[in-house]
C-alpha cells in the first residue's frame, strides 16, 4: 500500500504542475506500466473523489477545479490496491 501512496503523491504533484504528459510519459516518469497509471488515476477519481481530466491543450492530466486537494482523509484502498 505504501507504494500506491507514494505514487499517488507523485501523480498529484505532477497534476498540480500540469506536467504529467500523456499516459505513456507519465508511466515513464513514475517507472510503472501504463495500466498502473490508469489504476492510480482511477483510485484518485473513484476512491478520493478527485475530478481529473486530460487536457490536450496542456498535454497533462489536470484537476477540473483549482480547489481539488489530495487528502489522506479521503483515501480508502482495498487490500488488492
Amino acid at each position: 500500500m505504501e507504494k500506491y501512496i507514494t505514487r499517488m503523491l507523485a501523480v498529484d504533484k505532477l497534476i498540480k504542475r500540469k506536467a504529467t504528459g500523456q499516459p505513456k510519459e507519465l508511466a515513464s516518469k513514475l517507472q510503472v506500466s501504463e495500466s498502473t497509471v490508469y489504476r492510480l488515476l482511477r483510485i484518485l477519481k473513484e476512491n478520493m473523489g478527485l475530478s481529473i481530466e486530460f487536457s490536450e491543450k496542456q498535454n497533462s492530466y489536470i484537476y477540473k477545479s483549482d480547489s481539488e486537494e489530495f487528502s489522506f482523509e479521503k483515501l480508502s484502498l482495498t487490500s488488492k490496491e
